[in-house]
Parts: structure tokens; sequence; C-alpha cells
């Protein structure tokens, strides 16, 4: 989990030259945010156990970047570009992955998912409780290694729409700028 201290403030103004959106960014960024997905993984109810209590105990044990390549049904298109966050507190995110998604025929679960005993509990009440389990296989993107961990949004609401379009203009950035007054978006200028 990132520590407090490796997240610095953003002051969103005009004259800051730091983006507002997380299209803002993205597009600073030369990605194209029309074609990327959004999702605030938070850890559904029915998966919490004694191991995992919350979302950042999912992160904590390193099993954050399978959970959200568990789906009920097909939620994520084949071959998406997803920015993965994670949630935080006041609906807040903080960007985990930039990865490819690849969806596998229904029910295929991958072998890393499937073998990986600290996630167990994670794999196996997520399919007694899906609809249509669907799994994905991921590879990351380039574009954004420096903001992962770094990179906080503020999610809209309602906190259910999980995926959106990436250049949903109310998802704002709020967190995300080096100390020296740069947003991390100008840093490749």
């Amino acid at each position: 989990m990132t520590a407090p201290s490796d997240i610095v403030t953003t002051t969103a103004s005009a004259d800051s030259g730091c983006a507002r959106t997380l299209a803002e960014l993205l597009r600073g960024r030369g990605l194209p945010a029309e074609t990327l997905i959004a999702i605030r993984n938070d850890l559904h109810p029915e998966h919490a156990c004694s191991d995992f209590r919350s979302i950042a105990d999912l992160e904590t044990a390193g099993v954050l970047q399978m959970y959200d390549r568990m789906q009920d049904g097909p939620r994520i298109a084949h071959d998406s570009c997803v920015l993965s966050f994670m949630a935080l507190g006041d609906g807040r995110a903080k960007l985990t992955s930039h990865r490819r998604f690849s969806m596998r025929r229904p029910g295929i679960a991958p072998g890393d998912i499937v073998y990986d005993y600290d996630a167990a509990h994670l794999l196996h009440s997520f399919i007694a409780g899906a609809m249509a389990p669907v799994f994905y296989d991921v590879a990351d993107e380039p574009g954004l290694d420096d903001l992962i961990g770094r990179l906080v949004v503020q999610w809209p609401e309602p906190m259910t729409q999980d995926i959106r379009a990436a250049d949903d203009a109310a998802i704002i950035v709020v967190q995300g700028q080096d100390g020296f007054g740069r947003g991390i978006d100008d840093r490749h200028e």
C-alpha cells in the first residue's frame, strides 16, 4: 500500500498546468482516453472473510491485481485497455494498473488465479455468487508506469457504477503531482 507521503496533492487550477480530469491527464500523455476503460475495485461484501476485510487487505496480500480480472458477466469488452483503480475513502480511488484485458471463454479461469492459494477464498466466493463468471488474461500497457500508486481520482456517484469510460469528465484528478509544482502528466514534455 502506498504510504500517504508518497502521494502528493495537486492543485487543479487553470494556471498550474495540471490536468483536472482523468481524460485530460491521459490525453496529455498521448493516450486516447476515449478508447480506455476505468474500473474502480472495492471488495464485494460477499467476498469478505477474516483474511480480506477490505480492498486494502487484497493489496497487502498481493492479490488485488487478480481481483479485477474476475467479473460477473462480460462487463469489460475483449481486448480493452483498462485503468484499474483501488477504492479509497470518500469516493477516491488510486491507480493500481494499466493493462490490456483479454476475455477468456465463459467459466474458464486462468491458472494463476486457480492456483493462487492466498486468494482461494476470493475465487470460490466469486464463483459461488456470480451469475456468469468471466475471467480475463492481462498484459501490462506502457505510458502510465510512474502514476501507478500515485495517481488518485475522485470517482463520481453512483459508486455502484464501477466501470466507466476513461474519458468520463466526472472522473476528477485529486492527487498526483511531483514536489516541484508540475503535474505528473507534464513530465514527458
